[in-house]
């Protein structure tokens, strides 16, 4: 049997793929059973029009469902490494990320964080990732075995303050300071928390996207295995949280760059455009709205081995598609239990010898 001469891959944010009667975040977000069944519909019918091999998901709430969906559409190999936060049997908080494929998942395991590494700046006890990475490793036409791995970097949304009741002596303290100034302003104090909040968000996407390039880059150099990353970042990826993840130099040492060249992930929009320069004038479709205002979030990252001007490579990123009409121009009695995000899909054909 002929090996096929592509392989494609996408990442899909489901938003809130609950199976009901159970709830997310609030007791009263409830897919009926007619709802749900045209959100696994609307799912089902993006899907099979990308005709992907290997999808990377975000915001799983019902593993199993989704498992019994990509099984009858043709993805007999399926994993999680999580499970979502239940609260009082049936409110869902805390989603996962999982994948799907055509072909055989070798083994999968969560990234786990170095703790040696974090320990050296002081910050193992501190740190967890916000949603737990899947490291798929997939036997792949033309590739072999490639490490695959499905993130959902920490969002937006600022990290909320956490109660602090004072003793005492602290509301001594704070009673004897007040008698000389005015009272606090409960407007300044929000402001001053919605900034720290934000800047602590930004910071734990950077140590997410820090812990998941060390981990990735260390499974290289162990295997020497093609990488593919595929997520929901939540932030566009010239953000500085970001650096580490496209980074293969030491500061100050040129000479390093030739060595950590073989670790160098690439955005596949870029690779894409190796390949296709008379596309270079072509806009990057958003992949996120927020009103008017449109991001790309949404990212598939690639190593060496897919890189058309590389010397390692043994594919070429041959198309890159945003599926948006969902987003751009919606129906809503097709689209009303769709998803926020656009899904992302690049394929990856066999180099010509």
């Amino acid at each position: 049997m002929n090996k096929p001469n592509q392989i494609t891959f996408a990442t899909f944010n489901l938003l809130n793929y609950l199976e009901p009667p159970n709830a997310y975040y609030d007791f009263e977000n409830i897919y009926s059973f007619e709802e749900w069944k045209k959100k696994q519909h609307w799912m089902a019918q993006a899907i099979k029009s990308l005709d992907c091999d290997v999808i990377g998901f975000q915001e799983i709430f019902s593993p199993q469902s989704l498992e019994q969906l990509m099984n009858e559409l043709g993805y007999p190999y399926f994993a999680v490494v999580d499970s979502a936060h239940v609260e009082d049997d049936y409110l869902y908080t805390s989603p996962v990320v999982g994948i799907a494929s055509r072909y055989p998942i070798e083994k999968v395991q969560p990234v786990k964080p170095d703790l040696e590494l974090l320990s050296a700046f002081n910050l193992s006890d501190s740190f967890s990732f916000n949603r737990t990475p899947v490291h798929a490793t997939i036997t792949l036409p033309h590739l072999g075995s490639t490490d695959c791995y499905v993130v959902h970097f920490k969002s937006q949304r600022p990290t909320e303050p956490k109660s602090h009741i004072l003793d005492n002596a602290d509301r001594s303290k704070v009673s004897q300071i007040s008698d000389n100034q005015k009272p606090k302003s409960d407007t300044l104090v929000k402001l001053h928390q919605e900034q720290l909040g934000s800047w602590l968000s930004s910071v734990q996407r950077g140590l997410e996207a820090q812990m998941l390039h060390q981990y990735i880059t260390n499974q290289r150099y162990q295997t020497d295995q093609p990488v593919v990353l595929m997520g929901d970042f939540n932030k566009p990826l010239f953000n500085d949280e970001f650096k580490g993840l496209l980074s293969y130099s030491i500061n100050r040492d040129e000479n390093s760059k030739h060595w950590l060249s073989h670790f160098r992930l690439k955005d596949s929009w870029d690779l894409y455009h190796q390949l296709h320069e008379e596309d270079l004038l072509e806009l990057r479709k958003p992949t996120h709205y927020y009103g008017a205002s449109g991001s790309v979030l949404d990212y598939i990252l690639m190593s060496n081995e897919f890189d058309c001007q590389n010397s390692s490579s043994l594919m070429e990123i041959s198309s890159y598609t945003v599926l948006d009409h969902h987003l751009i121009n919606p129906s809503f009695e097709h689209d009303q239990f769709s998803t926020d995000h656009a899904i992302v899909a690049v394929t990856a054909h066999i180099r010509e010898a």
